[in-house]
């Protein structure tokens, strides 16, 4: 079932830093977490999304339109609210803010439109 939110239009440097942020998920909780079906559905539909997004990115756009269901919304909720809390207890550093920043919108943003 699609969801009936916009699809979030995502320019070149945005798209490469999802793709980027989803690998760490992935590498994260592969590693880090307990294996049980959430975090294995999670992981799948994450990998899903990720191979969406780089096809979707392959193709010349100037804002790549990523439509997301209700099931993709939710993994890339938990997705985004495991890496804040991951990078949270990073040390500070520039890379850390902006990765930080960049996590704290698009769980805003997931938020908001899944209400």
């Amino acid at each position: 079932m699609m969801s009936t939110a916009p699809p979030l239009l995502l320019n070149e440097e945005q798209t490469r830093r999802l793709l980027m942020y989803m690998q760490e998920y992935r590498r994260f909780a592969l590693t880090s977490q307990s294996p049980t079906q959430e975090r294995n559905t999670t992981l799948r539909v994450v990998q899903a999304l990720q191979g969406k997004l780089l096809a979707l990115h392959e193709q010349p756009l100037l804002h790549v339109p990523l439509s997301l269901s209700r099931e993709e919304a939710t993994a890339l909720k938990i997705m985004t609210k495991s890496l804040l809390l991951f990078y949270g207890e990073q040390t500070e550093s520039p890379d850390r803010a902006r990765t930080v920043t960049d996590l704290g919108k698009l769980y805003v943003y997931l938020k908001q439109t899944s209400a």
